[in-house]
């Protein structure tokens, strides 16, 4: 029992960094729409200080470290894949699902820009939508369609493996172009999800 509490724990912070990887792109938009810095070229313009420009880009600068966060966590978690060791699976069915990043850029990312940030209680309305997304992101296990693994390479895969009893199959993540037959070493993020690794053949 407390083996699979740990494990949904574990399973549960790993989703909640790939939703806040997902973010990652909407931070850097945030941070273009509203960062403030003026500029003038007349002979008597001056530096403006450090407190009048952080007040007036205080939400561009905090995007701007989520952002940089964001992109620190993802190349975390690309690192930690790089030791795929499992013992290889042959694919004996594939489909792509790569529309799956378009869909969560569409329907998540590109509607948030085109809240209203000039006023504070409209930062707080877009805070409480992105805590009630990523609440369905983990609850509904949608971590996977992540437009921030796009722009790292990866590509998504719904796929049927040997000896791998999943009805509704695998969804395997991947920078390779996986095709039927390929062989892969896998690593598990959940009983659902792979991240995995082409071989040449079920012997190397």
């Amino acid at each position: 029992m407390e083996d699979r509490r740990q494990r949904d724990e574990n399973n549960t912070a790993v989703k909640l960094r790939f939703y806040f990887m997902s973010l990652w792109l909407l931070f850097v938009l945030i941070f273009l729409l509203t960062v403030d810095i003026p500029i003038c070229f007349s002979k008597d313009a001056h530096f403006i200080g450090f407190g009048p420009l952080l007040k007036r880009n205080w939400l561009a600068f905090t995007s701007l470290f989520l952002a940089i966060l964001g992109w620190l966590v993802a190349s975390f978690e690309k690192h930690r894949w790089a030791g795929v060791h499992n013992p290889p699976h042959r694919i004996k069915a594939i489909k792509n699902e790569n529309y799956e990043y378009l869909t969560f850029l569409t329907t998540y990312i590109i509607p948030l820009v085109c809240i209203d940030l000039t006023e504070v209680r409209y930062v707080i309305v877009l805070v409480v939508l992105l805590v009630l997304i990523g609440f369905i992101f983990v609850k509904m296990d949608l971590y996977c369609g992540n437009p921030t693994l796009a722009l790292m390479g990866y590509k998504l895969y719904r796929v049927e493996i040997e000896g791998v009893n999943a009805p509704d199959g695998l969804i395997v993540i991947s920078t390779d172009r996986l095709s039927k037959g390929s062989f892969i070493k896998w690593v598990s993020i959940d009983k659902h999800v792979w991240i995995s690794k082409e071989i040449e053949n079920d012997t190397r």
